[in-house]
């Protein structure tokens, strides 16, 4: 499924257009590792704390991930934005500059005020940890996940559909089903180009099969899609209508004949109002927009699970079994 001879490129939070957007998110990052606070895993009051995920029966991967030496477990003073509850990077405090992934307990491990034992929130925490599997997976083993084209096919549908919904919020394309039909078709590309890399061959062929679009519209579209992006000043490096979020929405306006008042920030204030404001960077970044899925699968209520849950159906339900599967085998 994947176009063997273009690099994968895959996105890191700093990579997306939105964290371009708001440079304090590094600050807040680099300062809550450095600063905050870690939970020690090693003593005993932590192993009520293992017990609980065990005893959830969820995934026997999840113990696994959450004893890993490649996870860290903050109890920050201040808690973290909701879009950073869970994030990768290199462990600048320790010194060993290792990729590892950070979970942001506050309010998920507490302290009893009573005794030395500590309060889990079950929910909230098998939630962080099965997106802290596939957060490392995706950083250190990706083919891992591209590789299952199931997976990645129910991944793409519910992108496409939380897409078309905010769209459709907008400007009303359910009221006409070809213009539905076609950004759902436009989503799916974008969701394939962007976060895949796919080649326009390989992304046509699969956004068509998600948006039942056929072969010649499809051709179509991309074809204004591109003659959207190639404007006299734009150099040819910026030519590519999927190259980031904003170049995207900016094209499938021009392509859809939306009003011009259908900007990025629109969409991206819509989206947050939609969803959730934790689940803004799932427009750009895969582990996020996984995350939007399992949190409403495990239903700890992190993000608007109903619209999700009512938006994505059984495409979400799919896709959440099958990477807790996925981290079974590998985690």
């Amino acid at each position: 499924m994947i176009d063997n001879n273009k690099p994968l490129d895959l996105k890191s939070y700093s990579d997306t257009y939105l964290y371009s957007k708001y440079p304090l998110y590094t600050k807040r990052i680099t300062s809550a590792i450095m600063n905050d606070p870690v939970i020690d895993k090693k003593t005993d009051a932590f192993q009520d704390v293992i017990y609980e995920i065990k005893r959830t029966r969820v995934s026997e991967s999840l113990v696994r991930i959450l004893n890993s030496t490649n996870v860290v477990l903050l109890d920050c003073d201040d808690p973290m934005p909701r879009a950073f509850k869970v994030f990768c990077a290199k462990d600048i405090k320790t010194g060993d500059k290792k990729l590892k992934i950070f979970i942001d307990c506050t309010n998920v491990i507490t302290k009893s005020k009573k005794s030395s034992d500590l309060i889990v929130n079950e929910s909230a925490l098998i939630s962080h940890l099965i997106n802290a599997g596939v957060t490392m997976v995706y950083h250190k083993l990706p083919q891992k996940i591209l590789s299952r084209s199931t997976l990645i096919q129910d991944m793409a549908k519910c992108y496409a559909k939380c897409f078309t919904y905010v769209i459709d919020y907008l400007v009303k394309v359910s009221i006409q089903e070809t213009n539905k039909a076609k950004v759902l078709y436009l989503t799916a590309m974008f969701f394939y180009r962007y976060f895949l890399n796919y080649s326009d061959e390989r992304a046509t062929i699969a956004a068509s099969t998600i948006s039942d679009i056929n072969t010649r519209e499809a051709n179509m579209i991309n074809i204004l899609m591109d003659k959207a992006t190639h404007v006299k000043g734009v150099p040819e490096k910026d030519t590519d209508p999927y190259r980031d979020l904003k170049s995207f929405i900016r094209a499938m306006r021009t392509v859809m004949h939306f009003n011009k008042a259908i900007t990025e920030d629109v969409v991206v204030e819509r989206w947050m109002h939609q969803f959730g404001p934790g689940t803004v960077f799932g427009m750009e970044y895969l582990p996020a927009f996984s995350a939007m899925m399992t949190d409403a699968y495990i239903g700890a209520f992190l993000n608007n699970q109903r619209t999700i849950e009512n938006v994505c159906k059984v495409d979400m339900v799919q896709y959440s079994k099958a990477i807790i599967n996925m981290l079974d085998n590998i985690v």
